[in-house]
């Protein structure tokens, strides 16, 4: 009886010992390396009637110039697979500039490029920029496409603002393991 209660220890060590290991592994574990964006030290707020709404777990980053609204977290960006046969990984990016009019074509000249920090990956991919109507005001929004999880750093340009973003990005399925 001893010897099988010595194994059982043995086996819950073992196994616990594994889930450790593979949860150090885990691809939504963020390495201390990859500097994600938190909230600044003096909060932003963009110019005019722009709430966050009841949406506590994010804050604003930029000027009136270029900004954009990122999570609290840094590190619990949503994104999914772009679908069925694609691993590329993929999010909506709202920006926001005061000197944006979404009834003039020449203000989609928004620019989003994107690389990699921890690693070689195959560009980032932006959709063509469109718009996001919030009353009163309206917001440029682009679709990023991911090829790779890891450490990215995101940057928009626009009008001669540049607004850059860091995070870690990982697979959905993965982190609801």
């Amino acid at each position: 009886m001893t010897l099988l209660r010595l194994a059982f220890v043995i086996a819950i060590l073992v196994l616990a010992a594994t889930c450790q290991e593979n949860s150090a592994q885990s691809p939504r574990k963020r390495p201390a390396s990859c500097p994600v964006t938190l909230p600044p030290a003096v909060p932003f707020t963009p110019p005019g009637e722009r709430k966050m709404g009841k949406d506590d777990d994010a804050f604003w980053l930029g000027t009136e110039k270029l900004w954009i609204a990122l999570p609290r977290s840094g590190d619990e960006w949503g994104w999914a697979p772009r679908g069925p046969g694609h691993p590329d990984l993929t999010a909506k990016v709202f920006w926001g500039s005061l000197d944006f009019d979404y009834h003039k074509k020449e203000d989609y000249t928004l620019r989003v490029t994107g690389r990699r920090l921890d690693g070689d990956a195959p560009p980032l991919v932006v959709s063509s920029v469109t718009n996001a109507l919030f009353e009163p005001n309206a917001a440029m929004l682009t679709g990023v496409y991911v090829p790779t999880p890891g450490c990215w750093e995101i940057t928009g340009e626009y009008k001669g603002e540049t607004l850059s973003f860091f995070v870690w990005v990982y697979p959905v399925e993965q982190a609801n393991q």
